[in-house]
């Protein structure tokens, strides 16, 4: 489950790349297509202190899923930390006894170990 997690995370993340790249390409276009409207209506003499050009993409909308799927993304990316915390708290002890020497080890119990690191809250 955890490499499908992964998997999940990694796919989310290239998901919001896309779309703040997106977002950007359009808001560039618009840009670029106000800039060639505006210079067409200098040319031909209209007055544009007072005009709107309407924009080729409407960005309201893409603007409100592209805030959802970074929501989104913060989601997921907090049940992923909240997944591998709990599955490296059982790692913790075994790191724990590789470093011990061999005379600390035989007279410890291992039950003992675990129970302890998994039964606290703040590891």
């Amino acid at each position: 489950m955890k490499e499908f997690s992964k998997k999940l995370l990694i796919a989310d993340y290239i998901i919001a790349i896309l779309l703040i790249a997106g977002f950007f390409i359009c808001v560039a276009l618009n840009g670029a297509y106000a800039k060639e409207i505006y210079s067409a209506m200098i040319n031909n003499g209209i007055d544009v202190s007072y005009s709107s050009i309407p924009q080729l993409y409407t960005l309201d909308g893409f603007g409100i899923l592209l805030g959802v799927w970074v929501a989104q993304l913060g989601i997921s990316s907090g049940a992923y930390y909240m997944m591998s915390r709990s599955d490296h708290k059982i790692q913790l002890p075994m790191a724990m006894l590789d470093t011990m020497p061999n005379e600390i080890k035989s007279q410890l119990d291992m039950n003992q170990i675990i129970t302890t690191v998994l039964s606290t809250t703040d590891n």
